[in-house]
């Protein structure tokens, strides 16, 4: 019965890139609705006849922006840093392939289901001349919005990392609160890891692999398949002829460094 619920859950939740589809479908047919409307009231006001399919033909370019926009949103996802010249390209871009594009879909349909009433210079020069600043607006609305969500998520996550302190030690009988600044290094002992601080030892019931991408930020690093150390805790390192290194901590303990680790231990060391 719980199994049922749970995959039954699982069903009903919805991929970002749904709710984004769905959040445009909602937006752009409002607008299409809204804009129709406008036109019947002006039709009204002018003492003229209103053509319902016209301005709906008309209304092609709101219809463009739900697949443009998805594909932008895609190769947006992509990018962990929206630089200004990237910036301007994933607004220029749109812009371009959007009012490339009105005219000859707006044919497409106006021969499909209109007669072929309207030209394709009339499409191109309506879409230029009415919707030009539509295109611009929205997609620099659109793009300019995520770069600056994705930089209060960046700083979001930044912050959340420099806030890690402490550590909450589980070793299956009781939970030990420690800071994160008193370790030295942490070995393998599987299932478990072995927390070395300056004046003992501590079993934990985690991966090594998971504590150290906890930690990394912290100024933790992978030295070898069994062992992590502390950056701030290293005094130096010396080679020992065959591609692995002594580490010497500044307790005067000594930690083999592997050499396929050898590289990011001694960048992160000489930057640290």
């Amino acid at each position: 019965m719980n199994t049922f619920a749970n995959n039954k859950t699982k069903t009903y939740q919805l991929s970002p890139i749904t709710k984004l589809i769905f959040v445009l479908v909602l937006i752009f047919f409002s607008i299409i609705a809204l804009t129709i409307f406008q036109d019947f009231l002006i039709a009204k006001r002018k003492d003229r006849p209103f053509n319902f399919d016209e301005s709906l033909l008309f209304k092609t370019i709101w219809f463009l922006f739900i697949p443009i926009l998805m594909i932008l949103y895609s190769k947006l996802k992509n990018e962990e840093l929206l630089s200004y010249r990237k910036t301007i390209a994933f607004i220029f871009f749109p812009i371009v392939i959007h009012l490339a594009l009105l005219p000859f879909v707006s044919l497409i349909i106006s021969v499909l289901f209109y007669n072929g009433r309207f030209g394709f210079f009339k499409f191109l020069s309506y879409g230029v001349g009415h919707d030009l600043y539509k295109v611009i607006i929205i997609y620099s609305l659109f793009v300019l919005g995520y770069r600056y969500w994705f930089s209060l998520t960046k700083s979001s996550d930044t912050t959340k990392e420099t806030e890690l302190k402490t550590l909450v030690i589980n070793n299956g009988k009781s939970n030990i609160v420690i800071n994160i600044e008193e370790i030295v290094q942490i070995t393998s002992a599987t299932p478990y890891v072995l927390i070395h601080l300056e004046n003992r030892k501590l079993l934990h019931s985690e991966t090594l692999k998971s504590i150290c991408l906890k930690l990394e930020k912290q100024g933790f690093i992978r030295v070898h398949k069994s062992a992590v150390v502390n950056l701030s805790k290293v005094n130096s390192y010396k080679s020992r002829l065959n591609g692995d290194y002594d580490i010497q901590l500044k307790n005067d303990n000594v930690v083999r460094l592997s050499r396929t680790y050898s590289a990011d231990f001694k960048k992160a060391f000489e930057k640290d």
